[in-house]
């Protein structure tokens, strides 16, 4: 896997084709600018291999990653024959590019592909071992037929024995409008089964046990692993605010996600595709017509301090994650001390443990402020996402108060006590 020392902030659906271009036939650098300028720094490029090269130097130039597909990854699935073949040309092109982070490889899989899928990893791992082969998987609420397994535990540790993936991705997507949307007739079997699992709840529960799932299977592996989240409204799913995104993403980064990817940057469905018949897709972070959307500033600013918060974190080891009040789900762990904090009382929070003393805590509401008092003998200081920089606070007989706003998330270091 390519090394970074940054967070890496990342989305689904980038500019489509009948944006990419200037009047001159060149890939238009401002839009890729405009994925800069909101807090992105880990691309894709899902064009001809022509394009993805131009891409590649664009990125680099601006300081960018790139997730680059290729149509021959594909025909390498299809094609056990020309397998080695075709991927050793897909990394012969991209390889030696600075700018190049992973290949993407396939969307969701069920376990049915699982063999082809390591036979891919371990084919590319041969023609380019400094680039990762990236593959998302389905969330909790995918039903055993699509998982092609009888537990999402089972899927995702068979998943890691069989793929030896350098990462875990999955989707979950939280928020539902809270009425029933109608089931079109979709003739396509994969996309009707994908509806109907987003359909399957009104107000969809499982996010912080799907997160238990993929951290614990995940740590026992050693494996690191990442979450998609929503934006775009469509089908089942509403318009999300902005203390929304910032809970699923604060959520998230106290669960001890590596990366953060955001579904959708461009709103699908431009030309009527993307099965927008009955998925109407929605306030993306820009607009069929290419336009910014509220979204879009929304994200500009909590990536701002995501960034932050994530690149001071890295390579921080997630080694506990508790909720205070009362446990939400079925697999989450209620707070009852940990490390350095004794005690924690006050609203309904989510609070990860990091290596090296880092604690992560992220306000459990999107609709309104939340208080705490942490109870600690430790020295505290908190980290200002404004100068980047560690802030120490002064304790009131062993307790800081903290409060956040609705979604919002905090980064503490609690340090050695010091002894006079």
């Amino acid at each position: 896997m390519k090394k970074t020392n940054r967070f890496p902030i990342c989305y689904w659906c980038g500019i489509p084709h009948k944006f990419l271009h200037t009047p001159d036939g060149k890939i238009d650098r401002s839009r890729v600018e405009e994925m800069k300028e909101a807090g992105i720094n880990l691309i894709d490029s899902m064009y001809s291999p022509e394009e993805n090269k131009e891409m590649l130097k664009i990125a680099e130039e601006l300081g960018l990653d790139v997730i680059v597909y290729d149509s021959r990854i594909s025909d390498a699935i299809k094609n056990p024959d020309r397998r080695r073949e075709l991927l050793f040309a897909v990394a012969g092109d991209y390889k030696d590019y600075p700018a190049l982070f992973s290949y993407h490889i396939v969307d969701e899989p069920s376990s049915a592909m699982f063999e082809t899928l390591a036979d891919i990893r371990k084919i590319l791992g041969e023609a380019d071992p400094e680039h990762e082969a990236y593959i998302n998987l389905f969330p909790n609420y995918a039903s055993p037929e699509q998982l092609g397994n009888a537990t999402y535990a089972e899927h995702i540790e068979e998943y890691i024995k069989t793929v030896n993936p350098e990462i875990v991705s999955y989707d979950h997507y939280h928020f539902i409008k809270g009425e029933p949307v109608p089931h079109p007739e979709i003739e396509d079997e994969r996309e009707r089964m994908i509806f109907e699992s987003a359909c399957s709840k009104v107000e969809r529960a499982g996010f912080f046990d799907n997160f238990e799932i993929v951290r614990e299977i995940c740590l026992k592996y050693n494996v690191p692993y990442m979450i998609i989240v929503l934006v775009v409204e469509h089908g089942p799913y509403r318009n999300l605010t902005e203390a929304e995104i910032r809970w699923e993403v604060f959520q998230s980064l106290a669960y001890g996600t590596e990366r953060m990817c955001y579904f959708t940057y461009w709103t699908p469905g431009v030309d009527n595709t993307d099965s927008d018949s009955y998925w109407h897709w929605k306030n993306g972070m820009i607009s069929k017509d290419g336009e910014k959307t509220e979204h879009y500033y929304m994200i500009k600013e909590i990536n701002a301090e995501l960034s932050k918060m994530g690149d001071a974190l890295m390579n921080k080891k997630s080694i506990g994650v508790f909720h205070t009040n009362s446990a939400p789900e079925t697999k989450t762990k209620l707070f009852d001390g940990f490390g350095a904090v004794k005690a924690i009382r006050g609203d309904d929070m989510t609070v990860g443990f990091f290596e090296g003393g880092y604690a992560v805590f992220a306000n459990k509401s999107y609709e309104k402020e939340c208080s705490a008092d942490i109870f600690t003998e430790s020295m505290i200081e908190i980290f200002d996402t404004e100068s980047s920089e560690w802030i120490t606070v002064e304790s009131v007989d062993g307790k800081y108060s903290l409060s956040l706003d609705p979604g919002d998330g905090l980064l503490v270091h609690f340090l050695e006590k010091i002894k006079i």
